[in-house]
């Protein structure tokens, strides 16, 4: 349950980050090339059944932090203010 939420929360991360300019392409195409290689056919746990899934999402949970992180120093945080009287944020 775990794995999945970290999945989650990475997930929508990194997709606002692979489309901003602001990111260099080496790193996206580092990333992409990386992912790729995870979801190919060659893969190690295959032979055994519920081990060759759980493999893929949890490299592909560590890929995603992984660019997350890397591509934050590339992009200055948005400042959140609160309107008042709301627990939303405005951009």
């Amino acid at each position: 349950m775990r794995l999945f939420l970290a999945a989650k929360t990475a997930v929508f991360r990194t997709v606002p980050l692979v489309r901003d300019a602001r990111v260099p392409l080496s790193l996206k195409l580092i990333a992409a090339a990386i992912a790729l290689l995870v979801i190919s056919p060659v893969d190690l746990f295959s032979d055994i059944p519920v081990l060759g899934a759980l493999d893929d999402a949890a490299l592909l949970t560590l890929l995603c932090v992984w660019f997350v992180s890397q591509a934050s120093k590339h992009v200055e945080p948005v400042p959140v203010r609160r309107r008042p009287g709301s627990t939303l944020a405005i951009r």
